[in-house]
């Protein structure tokens, strides 16, 4: 049994989707959290993004969960909203010990090299940007706890094994891998661990949608890519966040600088 007592955790992008599945099992778990998500529609995007109604339903499961929790709308493009978020979870609830950078979003381009400018731009602030501001406001307040803490970073296996058309979003999950390397090795002797979870297909409102599903029917190369050597259609946001509260805890304390590929087999293939 995991046990995350007296640990507090930070949670990016969790509305819904995996970073909602994620604060409900840190909650599960004993641990307090301070959920964030942009709480509006984020332009360009061809799917509903998160609202303040669905910010307010993950507080509420986490606290059916069991869970002490607090919320703080932050887009993660906005450094000091994320300072905000900290700063309520120290006021709140004293400490900060767990972060998990999940928050992301999806474009799907004719290919790479037609991408926008508009949709690179959204993706490399919101990924791999939004990863590096939520690490840096995050960091102080977990070394000022004195005690260690554990950062999980949300990947994707297009860091793995990327795709046909969408350039835009390898480039920035394979950005975050270096990111967490990089991390991982600068705070191993404050006893900070840093790993990445890659997860595949997985079903959320970002690849659940008719943008999403055209793209898999119709990109060349793509269809038969996605196919799962398990008999799955998708995994669900609850496989993902089990993965990320197992790297949280003590059970991974030797777990620094890795890479956990949570797929169902996809990149076998």
């Amino acid at each position: 049994m995991i046990d995350l007592t007296e640990q507090v955790a930070l949670v990016t992008g969790a509305a819904r989707g995996i970073g909602r599945a994620t604060a409900i099992a840190l909650a599960e778990a004993g641990a307090a959290v301070v959920v964030t998500d942009l709480a509006h529609q984020l332009d360009g995007l061809t799917y509903r993004t998160a609202t303040d109604d669905d910010l307010a339903q993950t507080l509420s499961a986490v606290r059916a969960a069991g869970g002490r929790a607090a919320a703080a709308p932050a887009d993660v493009r906005d450094y000091a909203a994320l300072v905000a978020a900290v700063e309520l979870a120290m006021s709140r609830f004293g400490r900060l010990d767990l972060v998990v950078a999940n928050a992301g979003v999806a474009s799907w381009p004719e290919s790479t090299w037609q991408a926008t400018p508009e949709q690179w731009q959204t993706m490399i602030d919101v990924v791999l940007t939004g990863t590096w501001n939520t690490v840096r406001a995050a960091v102080p307040a977990i070394l000022a706890g004195g005690r260690g803490g554990s950062i999980v970073l949300m990947g994707s296996t297009a860091a793995v094994k990327p795709l046909p058309t969408i350039g835009h979003y390898a480039a920035a999950k394979f950005g975050m891998v270096g990111l967490m390397k990089s991390l991982a090795l600068e705070l191993a002797g404050d006893r900070i661990r840093v790993n990445a979870v890659h997860p595949g297909g997985t079903g959320t409102e970002m690849t659940q949608n008719p943008a999403a599903e055209h793209w898999q029917a119709t990109a060349p190369g793509v269809g038969g890519a996605l196919e799962l050597p398990l008999p799955i259609h998708r995994m669900e946001p609850v496989d993902v966040a089990h993965a990320v509260r197992w790297l949280c805890s003590s059970e991974a304390r030797y777990m620094t600088g890795a890479e956990l590929v949570l797929d169902a087999g996809a990149t076998l293939r």
